[in-house]
């Protein structure tokens, strides 16, 4: 999905949700709107959270690290990031652990100029990320890796922020390519501009989006963090098999007006979320090897140690995902 409208995506997101009767406050961060993202907003809008006693305070907050500095600090208590900021966080000493992952393949498309129409012609180009160590970061080095193009050597990586900044830096010429979150086929033709690249199809394991928090936060918060879950996996249902609304419900949260843009995102990644979407041990292995590359602390890191499955497992073995599909 298109990152839009910062400002207008931001103050929708930091609308304060007001407590009804018994419902416990949770702060929740999200390091980039997407699909993935409205899920949450999907929760919120079908009551879901309320359900299950919460009100959440979902707080938009761009880019990853700052994204769990935030989350260190204990100013956030969940929050939907890819695994590389907490990956890095935890090599520097914090206590993060992703309880969630719903992709658990590379999902960036490469994006250039319309003068760039190939792999060969980015040898000596300016790219751009949103930051170094940023999940855009590792999403292009991982993309350029499996090219065959060395990010070291064959181009120049520049920090220039958020998507939307990003595309315009390469309409102004001032880089000539970066990764946008797929699918971006749409916004690509308007824009006059060439899909290089596309991450999933190439199938490179990487942790892409899940659910982290403070291995503290999580021990002391167990019964909210199951029912911040449990309108989660509701969410991901609706999303499933409801594509007329679903589809509208996107369009609203990200002030797409482009309906055809909208379904566009939604066939591409419907069929990768899965209704329980375990975190994978696979895929943050690919985030830690990376890491390894230029931190030798990452190195022989077990990923285990960086995802839990216990909460998932608990929510199926009580038997609420059956209940909620119904089989």
């Amino acid at each position: 999905m298109k990152k839009v409208q910062f400002f207008t995506i931001a103050s929708l997101l930091l609308v304060p949700v007001l407590p009804v009767h018994s419902q416990e406050k949770i702060r929740v961060g999200q390091g980039s709107v997407s699909l993935q993202s409205g899920l949450m907003y999907i929760a919120k809008d079908r009551g879901l959270f309320a359900k299950y006693g919460l009100a959440p305070e979902i707080i938009y907050i761009p880019g990853g690290s700052t994204n769990v500095q935030v989350l260190v600090s204990g100013s956030l208590d969940l929050s939907q990031l890819s695994g590389a900021p907490g990956a890095a966080a935890n090599l520097q000493g914090a206590d993060i652990v992703y309880i969630l992952g719903l992709l658990d393949k590379l999902n960036y498309q490469l994006v250039t100029r319309p003068e760039i129409k190939s792999v060969e012609q980015l040898k000596g180009r300016k790219l751009g990320v949103s930051r170094f160590g940023s999940s855009a970061d590792f999403g292009l080095r991982a993309l350029l890796k499996r090219l065959g193009i060395d990010p070291g050597k064959d181009v120049s990586i520049l920090q220039i922020g958020d998507e939307p900044s990003r595309i315009a830096a390469i309409m102004s010429g001032n880089i000539e390519g970066t990764v946008a979150n797929a699918p971006f086929g749409i916004e690509a033709e308007r824009l006059k501009l060439n899909v290089i690249a596309d991450s999933v199809k190439m199938g490179i394991p990487f942790f892409n989006t899940g659910l982290l928090g403070s291995k503290r936060y999580l021990d002391k918060q167990d019964a909210k963090v199951l029912n911040f879950l449990r309108a989660y996996l509701e969410a991901i249902k609706i999303l499933k098999t409801e594509k007329e609304y679903s589809v509208k419900a996107l369009a609203q949260f990200t002030r797409v007006q482009n309906l055809k843009a909208v379904q566009e995102g939604y066939d591409y990644f419907v069929n990768q979320l899965q209704p329980v979407p375990y975190p994978s041990v696979e895929a943050m292995q690919a985030v830690v090897a990376q890491l390894a590359e230029t931190n030798p602390k990452a190195r022989g890191v077990d990923a285990k140690s960086y995802v839990t499955d216990r909460y998932l497992k608990r929510l199926e073995e009580e038997g609420f995902v059956k209940k909620i599909w119904g089989k």
